[in-house]
């Protein structure tokens, strides 16, 4: 922490002390009052911040229940898997959009997750199906279109404001990328959907990471904006620096809806569909 404290770029400090001790603090307390109930109870209560965990639309394993609905299991872990890829094949840090071909399908696979959402939110309403019958595995694979867009999308965006030297190469090379993508998230489907008991734990967890992942980088962006060091950071070190205060939002964001999600489930009753 101290390390990161005084960590410097360009003879000056990127972030206030403050911010960084106060993120800090904010991190292990947070951090302990959330597993201190263990890893699945803290899963279940970052599903319960940014899904309606119904549980005819979550996925069951015996008597388990993943911590978000098929969609959004779908959602973060195809974000996780965009992300994974991008390691994988060393864009990490990788900042042009993709060609237009694959931008349009990008596009199209957020129009279908949205389209069945729609439908979906439609016979939850009337009770009977508007175009077709929804499913968890429809739901499911979206979701998964849904996460992948959103990657590919994302990603570039903050390293283009994030890095002071990001990769000018684009994330999604060609179609042979994502190609691999979607193998990658058809691998994804098959393990939510075959319900296999072992498997819980690990997607139960990794979906979770996704949705902590992502609101961090988007925390770690407002902090960027906020106090205006875009294109300041060089290598992990800024990263783990910036990290703090944007897991820090994560967490606060969390347990802020958390906490307004229970209080107005207890005010106005069944308000909002439960589990």
């Amino acid at each position: 922490m101290l390390a990161f404290m005084s960590q410097q770029s360009s003879g000056r400090s990127l972030l206030p002390r403050w911010l960084l001790i106060g993120s800090g603090l904010v991190v292990i307390v947070g951090g302990g009052f959330g597993l201190r109930h263990g890893l699945l109870a803290f899963a279940d209560s970052v599903g319960y911040a940014v899904c309606h965990q119904i549980t005819v639309r979550t996925y069951l394993f015996g008597e388990l229940a993943m911590p978000l609905c098929a969609r959004c299991s779908g959602q973060y872990l195809g974000v996780l898997a965009g992300f994974f890829m991008a390691l994988v094949w060393g864009r990490i840090r990788a900042s042009s959009p993709p060609s237009r071909g694959l931008l349009a399908v990008l596009l199209l696979f957020l129009s279908v997750w949205a389209f069945d959402g729609v439908n979906s939110y439609i016979y939850l309403i009337t009770g009977t199906p508007f175009l077709y019958q929804p499913t968890n595995l429809l739901r499911l694979i979206t979701g998964l279109c849904q996460g992948i867009a959103v990657s590919m999308l994302f990603l570039p965006f903050f390293n283009q404001v994030f890095w002071r030297q990001p990769d000018p190469r684009p994330v999604l090379r060609g179609w042979r990328d994502l190609g691999a993508i979607i193998l990658l998230a058809a691998l994804v489907a098959f393990a939510v959907h075959s319900r296999w008991p072992p498997l819980f734990y690990p997607l139960a967890l990794l979906s979770s990471v996704g949705v902590i992942l992502l609101l961090s980088l988007v925390g770690i962006l407002l902090v960027v904006l906020a106090f205006g060091v875009e294109n300041q950071a060089d290598g992990a070190k800024d990263f783990a620096l910036f990290f703090v205060p944007g897991l820090a939002f994560a967490l606060l964001l969390v347990f802020s809806v958390n906490i307004f999600r229970s209080w107005m489930e207890a005010r106005w009753g069944d308000l909002f569909l439960q589990r």
